[in-house]
């Protein structure tokens, strides 16, 4: 009776693996629809929270692998004193980085930016191209480290200002690939995600078994497609205290649905806390030789502000600015503050190559 028993179990369990294995597959995927009174809603809060992309600008493709195109885009100045690579983080596209874009450019500096794979324009591996996932944050590193060779300025000085997940993907890019760069810049990193009450063990062994279970780009608890919730203008959020600009991604989202990137998949939470792993380990640290500052936020429930310091602390050449009173949105929260942090970088960039 007992073999029957733990048969039939075992029978019931692997029955429900193949058919979420099978429904993940072939996972059908629609768009939210939002109705024009929502546009309409979305398009006036979102007016002149943006700076407008300027006719310089040179948007373009950078295809490091058959079939995987992803958006880039480039604005010059005449005698640059070198190259700054602005990588967004989770989920930002290119337009929400312009207002640094811009000011790094005002300030003597080629500009370049990318929208690495999984957001923004950019290819998307799953059939269902709003979930977050990563295949590879080695891969996103390699490809990161081509398009600067690709945008750098003959013997000049290559910078990076590099926001959240994109600081990961840098500083992964720095110890593996070790690139030809003269400092970095690390907004708000994710070098650790922030797990909140949950214990970020349990988080990783969870998302490891489903991972190797072939059910990583099932989405993590509490994560969904865009809106993930009701979607409201004018409501801080754990992100942004500022209700004035807490829903600028979300207003840019409602009218290009295209650019929509929102929860993570177990995948994406098990590659995350593997390259976390990498990232600390000794031989990567003493792969990173370049001057690093970081700016971190005090009230940050998204990525790990400790490990960022710890981080920090490990590098032989990093300081860290930390700033007590900021979210992690913390280039959208406060305008006066995302434009001193901005100051701070070009003013750090121009001290490092003199």
């Amino acid at each position: 009776m007992l073999k029957k028993i733990v048969g039939a179990i075992v029978i019931l369990i692997v029955s429900i693996w193949l058919l979420a294995f099978t429904a993940l597959r072939f996972e059908a995927h629609e768009y939210t629809q939002l109705s024009d009174g929502q546009l309409t809603e979305a398009a006036a809060y979102l007016d002149g929270k943006l700076t407008a992309v300027p006719p310089a600008w040179e948007w373009s493709t950078f295809s490091p692998a058959p079939g995987v195109d992803l958006r880039t885009g480039v604005i010059d100045f005449e005698d640059a004193k070198g190259t700054v690579i602005v990588v967004p983080g989770f989920t930002a596209t290119i337009e929400m980085t312009m207002r640094e874009i811009v000011k790094i450019n005002s300030s003597g500096y080629r500009v370049a930016s990318i929208e690495y794979r999984g957001q923004g324009e950019s290819h998307r591996t799953l059939t269902n191209p709003e979930k977050g996932y990563v295949e590879n944050y080695a891969q996103l590193g390699a490809e990161l480290a081509r398009f600067a060779e690709q945008v750098r300025i003959t013997d000049k000085p290559v910078f990076f200002y590099s926001i959240s997940k994109g600081a990961h993907i840098t500083m992964r890019m720095a110890g593996e690939q070790k690139p030809d760069v003269t400092a970095y810049a690390l907004i708000v990193p994710m070098i650790k995600v922030n797990t909140g009450n949950t214990d970020y063990s349990t988080v990783q062994t969870v998302a490891s078994l489903l991972h190797k279970l072939g059910l990583g780009t099932l989405y993590a608890p509490g994560q969904s497609k865009w809106p993930n919730g009701e979607l409201v203008f004018g409501k801080p959020i754990p992100c942004n205290a500022n209700p004035d600009t807490a829903q600028t991604q979300d207003a840019l989202f409602a009218g290009r649905e295209n650019l929509r990137t929102s929860g993570v998949t177990m995948s994406w939470l098990y590659e995350t806390a593997a390259s976390t792993e990498k990232l600390f380990s000794p031989e990567h640290i003493a792969g990173i030789s370049q001057p690093v500052k970081m700016f971190t936020a005090g009230v940050d429930e998204l990525v790990d502000t400790g490990e960022a310091q710890r981080f920090c602390d490990a590098l032989a050449k990093c300081e860290v600015e930390h700033l007590a009173e900021s979210r992690h949105c913390i280039t959208r929260e406060n305008f006066d503050l995302y434009d001193r942090v901005v100051e701070e970088t070009i003013s750090y960039f121009d001290r490092q190559h003199k």
